[in-house]
């Protein structure tokens, strides 16, 4: 378990878990004052379907539903509501995370690789490693609900608004991206960079 953890956040410093971060972020980003919630959800997503898929329980969904996820999550969020629901914010945290995790080729160590081989047969003792292990991979977005918090209220209410843009613009572009099938190489090339072969 200490070896599984520990290459859970090697893996987050790695390339390859940038599909899963950077969207993780942009959600966060663009949730505004529905941040905890957006976050949270995010990484559900991104688990339940990770664990499926990786566990031969479910996942492979075409490109353009992926598409579909990443540009739904982004209106949903750049709605200009006032009182946005944090449900709204759990929906798209959700779709995000698990389009992310259907993207994400995960950097492989001894412990990981082990637990990916036993998945299918593991049943929920299965999903609940996979859980520590994807915790340990998302704790850059953890640190950052917590740098969150510690932020003055005047300084979020002037930042929010560009930082909305800048999440929502990267939610379009992976939609973009992911409909055209840009997303293979771009996976591919972070798997390289991290060392895969």
């Amino acid at each position: 378990m200490t070896q599984l953890i520990a290459e859970g956040f090697q893996s987050a410093l790695l390339p390859c878990s940038l599909i899963l971060l950077v969207p993780g972020l942009a959600v966060a980003l663009t949730a505004r004052a529905a941040f905890i919630p957006a976050t949270a959800s995010f990484a559900v997503g991104a688990l339940a379907l990770s664990w499926a898929r990786f566990s031969d329980r479910g996942g492979g969904f075409h490109p353009i539903i992926l598409a579909i996820a990443f540009a739904l999550a982004a209106i949903i969020l750049l709605v200009p509501l006032r009182a946005r629901l944090d449900v709204l914010a759990v929906i798209a945290g959700l779709l995000t995370g698990a389009a992310s995790a259907e993207l994400w080729r995960p950097c492989v160590g001894a412990e990981f690789g082990q637990l990916l081989n036993e998945l299918p047969s593991r049943g929920y003792s299965g999903l609940a490693l996979m859980m520590v292990y994807l915790t340990c991979i998302l704790a850059p977005l953890a640190g950052l609900a917590a740098i969150h918090h510690l932020i003055p209220e005047w300084m979020l209410d002037r930042a929010e608004p560009a930082w909305a843009v800048i999440g929502g613009v990267v939610l379009a572009v992976l939609a973009f991206s992911t409909a055209i099938g840009l997303h293979e190489d771009f996976v591919s090339r972070l798997y390289l960079w991290s060392g895969g072969v």
